[in-house]
């Protein structure tokens, strides 16, 4: 079992019902994706414990995130309105894997990659990769921890 693994899915389910009324599941397959069809959300935790938790979802689930999370039409959702839901729920889901991790800890604001885009957190590395479907579309959280201090030579 990888760290805190059972309680990323735990919390995950509980985000993703509570917010969307979305029904998760884990997922042992593996998740491929492109950075042409994946958007990317993420949070720094920064304290005691070091890292950064991302999100990586396909383009059209993160629509489908959207149109429910504000109500929109088909097809309504702009690049504004995914940053802002996508924001909502990796700082839910990551406040609550915060709570988890040694004290005291803060997070960040979520910073994004939309599609083509990716995201670089030097000196840290993977810890935890939990893999979800919902409705047919996987998707990834994982948890990177800081394998030293930036600062250092």
């Amino acid at each position: 079992m990888q760290f805190l693994e059972s309680e990323i899915q735990k919390y995950n389910k509980l985000v993703w019902s509570t917010l969307l009324g979305f029904e998760i599941q884990p997922d042992s397959g593996t998740y491929n994706f492109s950075s042409e069809d994946t958007v990317t959300g993420s949070v720094q935790v920064t304290g005691k414990w070091n890292g950064v938790i991302s999100l990586y979802l396909p383009s059209a689930l993160v629509e489908r995130i959207t149109e429910t999370m504000f109500s929109l039409n088909s097809g309504e959702a702009s690049p504004e309105t995914k940053k802002d839901a996508i924001g909502e729920l990796i700082n839910m889901i990551g406040g609550n894997i915060k709570s988890m991790l040694p004290q005291p800890s803060s997070l960040s604001t979520p910073i994004f990659s939309m599609e083509g885009q990716s995201q670089q957190f030097p000196y840290t590395k993977r810890i935890t990769a939990c893999k979800f479907v919902c409705n047919g579309n996987p998707f990834m959280l994982s948890l990177y921890e800081q394998t030293k201090d930036p600062g250092d030579k």
